[in-house]
């Protein structure tokens, strides 16, 4: 799948502007290193991605209504009766973001990933919340992911850049301001997500038709035999 069919779609449907679609891929190069050296880090295979040609935007207190910017997700989808898990990265995240940041953001999710295989392979999440990458708090984000220090073994410096910047969500101000006043009020495209749109039902007869990489089950029975050592 090409990572940018969306942002061609949109583009086509007049949604995104040739301009703007210009400058995400341009930054493109930023998401396959960043993906790259996760897999370098790790070991393993990154799950399917694509870029998200809008911005998702989700309420994180009801009190307050204050909004959060959805940089990135790991979603659990159906197609053809199995389970996919694909990453989403946002158009604002690969204008925006550093060469630093996206490889944070692109390294976190993978932590998701590897902990999402985990549960639904051992059939302990039958429903549950998509993770996020700003909107950790609602979600309690940081209770589903491995330990960077654990599964980038071959690369130590990439898990100290993730836990340098995941410190109970995505510390860039940097990247907020720039977001917030060259895209959110320049009117770029935005969607707002509830808290209800951010749960996924995967009954289990899904889950028991899927066939999960063995690479990446294998690692988790490394990690979960080092523990009980």
């Amino acid at each position: 799948m090409d990572p940018f069919v969306l942002v061609d779609q949109a583009v086509a449907q007049g949604a995104l502007k040739p301009a703007v679609a210009k400058k995400v891929k341009a930054k493109s190069k930023n998401i396959v290193a960043a993906v790259a050296r996760v897999e370098r880090a790790s070991g393993l295979a990154y799950p399917p991605y694509y870029v998200e040609p809008s911005l998702p935007l989700a309420t994180t207190s009801v009190e307050f209504g204050s909004v959060g910017a959805l940089y990135a997700r790991v979603i659990p989808a159906k197609f053809e009766g199995r389970l996919t898990i694909i990453v989403q990265f946002t158009a604002p995240l690969l204008i925006f973001g550093l060469k630093g940041t996206v490889e944070a953001v692109a390294a976190h999710e993978f932590t998701h990933y590897v902990d999402l295989v985990r549960r639904f392979s051992r059939m302990q999440v039958t429903s549950d919340e998509r993770v996020s990458t700003l909107f950790e708090s609602e979600y309690a984000d940081e209770e589903r992911v491995v330990d960077p220090m654990k599964i980038f073994t071959n690369d130590k410096k990439l898990a100290a850049l993730v836990e340098k910047k995941f410190r109970g969500g995505l510390s860039d101000d940097k990247l907020n301001e720039k977001v917030a006043k060259s895209w959110i009020e320049k009117g770029l495209p935005t969607k707002r997500v509830a808290p209800e749109e951010n749960v996924v039902s995967v009954g289990v007869g899904v889950i028991a038709n899927t066939v999960f990489d063995p690479m990446v089950l294998a690692k988790i029975m490394e990690l979960e035999a080092k523990v009980q050592a």
